[in-house]
C-alpha cells in the first residue's frame, strides 16, 4: 500500500453519494537525491475518491513521473493518519503529510453536485525543504515545486467496481 492513513467521511453531502470524483493535475520542480545530486521532475498524479451510498470515501492514489509508477489504496479507517479525505460543505478535502511538508487538494462543487474545479498546494514548514518520495519509491529533497493542470471531473457509480 502507498498509503498509510483513513479516508474519513466528514459529513458527505446526500448530491455525491454513490460518485466518484477524479482529480489529477501535474507537479514539476527540482530537487535532490539522498546522496546530493540534483535532480529535476515531472509528475502527473490522480486522486479518484468514490463515495459510497453510506457517505464513505474510498480512495485510489497515482503518481506517473517517467517510466515509474506509485499507487495505493484507502478505505475508511485503514491507517495512521498521513493521508485523509473530508467533507466541508461542498468541498472534498484531501491531505498528504509527507516525511516533511504536506499537501492539501481542494474539490469544489457546484450545487448540483454535477461539476467541480481543483486546486492543490504543496507546503513546506517554515524554512523545512519538503522531503517525500518519488514515483520511484526513493526519498527527495525538493527544492522547488509548482503544480499545475488541476482537474476535476464527477461520474455516477463506483469506478472502482468495473
Amino acid at each position: 500500500m502507498l498509503f498509510a492513513g483513513p479516508a474519513v467521511a466528514g459529513g458527505a453531502p446526500a448530491g455525491l453519494l454513490d460518485k466518484t470524483v477524479t482529480m489529477s493535475w501535474s507537479t514539476s520542480g527540482t530537487g535532490k537525491r539522498a546522496d546530493g545530486t540534483s535532480v529535476s521532475f515531472s509528475n502527473v498524479n490522480t486522486r479518484i475518491v468514490y463515495i459510497s451510498s453510506a457517505g464513505r470515501p474510498f480512495l485510489r492514489a497515482e503518481v506517473r513521473g517517467g517510466r515509474a509508477t506509485r499507487e495505493g489504496e484507502l478505505a475508511p479507517g485503514e491507517g495512521g493518519g498521513s493521508r485523509s479525505v473530508s467533507f466541508q460543505g461542498d468541498k472534498l478535502i484531501g491531505t498528504e503529510a509527507f516525511a516533511s511538508g504536506a499537501r492539501r487538494y481542494i474539490a469544489s462543487f457546484d450545487s448540483s453536485f454535477a461539476g467541480c474545479s481543483l486546486s492543490v498546494i504543496d507546503a513546506k514548514e517554515g524554512s523545512a525543504q519538503i522531503r517525500r518520495r518519488g514515483p520511484d519509491g526513493a526519498m527527495y529533497e525538493i527544492t522547488s515545486v509548482s503544480t499545475g493542470s488541476p482537474t476535476c471531473s464527477i461520474q455516477t457509480g463506483n469506478i472502482f467496481a468495473h
